[in-house]
């Protein structure tokens, strides 16, 4: 599954430099967990982010721009680097409630390797989409509170987890508790893959805190001889 990711840029007035900072610099969330007041369950994080020349593209693509106005566009340097240094971007981070049917399983066709073929299947849900387009209107409400004189959007995604995920038993997952896989003995699967759900961040720490557990317990294990 994926998170929903959308970007909201405004242009100042004043130069504003975005490029001058890595993302993020900054970051908020709104109310993380459920609220019942809102049309949408779980939450989302919004942090500034800076786009650069070819993202920034991507950007001005789905304002209309294509083909040769699009290049037309991006190729007036001079008009671009003194445009671009007006713009602020933000970015949103979405958690999507995840649905039994988004996994990754092996077919019985084979490719020329004589592996089973991958197959990927994948859905959002009513859910994900109030909840993108929520965190989009909260970003476009602080640039316009900001000041910004122009606001554009992107609705995008991002930091693709759980195609191995963690679960209880074999019928509902890949690997248990400790990330080792039901199906292939002593075999451990660290990444991404193994996480139950997406939250509204960043997953690099999430994943890294997941793996040094993982090692932790092969550890402890291998000293107390039951690894």
């Amino acid at each position: 599954m994926v998170q929903g990711a959308p970007q909201a840029a405004g242009r100042f007035d004043d130069e504003v430099r975005m490029y001058k900072a890595p993302p993020p610099e900054v970051s908020t969330e709104d109310f993380y967990e459920t609220d019942p007041a809102k049309l949408y369950r779980r939450g989302f994080s919004i942090q500034n982010v800076s786009p650069l020349p070819i993202t920034w593209a991507e950007h001005v693509a789905v304002q209309g721009h294509w083909g040769r106005a699009l290049r037309d566009y991006m190729s007036d340097y001079v008009h671009w680097m003194s445009d671009y240094v007006h713009w602020c971007c933000l970015g949103a981070l979405c958690e999507f409630l995840p649905q039994p049917g988004n996994r990754v399983t092996l077919a019985s066709e084979t490719d020329r390797y004589g592996l089973p073929v991958v197959q990927f299947s994948y859905s959002q849900c009513d859910n994900d989409t109030q909840l993108l387009h929520a965190a989009q209107q909260v970003m476009v409400d602080i640039l316009h509170a900001a000041g910004a004189s122009e606001v554009i959007t992107i609705q995008r995604y991002a930091h693709l987890v759980g195609g191995a995920g963690m679960a209880a038993d074999e019928q509902h997952g890949v690997v248990d508790a400790t990330c080792r896989a039901f199906a292939v003995p002593n075999l451990y699967i660290t990444d991404g893959s193994v996480l139950p759900t997406q939250g509204s961040a960043n997953p690099a720490l999430t994943i890294m805190a997941v793996t040094a557990r993982a090692a932790a317990l092969l550890r402890d294990g291998a000293r107390n001889g039951t690894g």
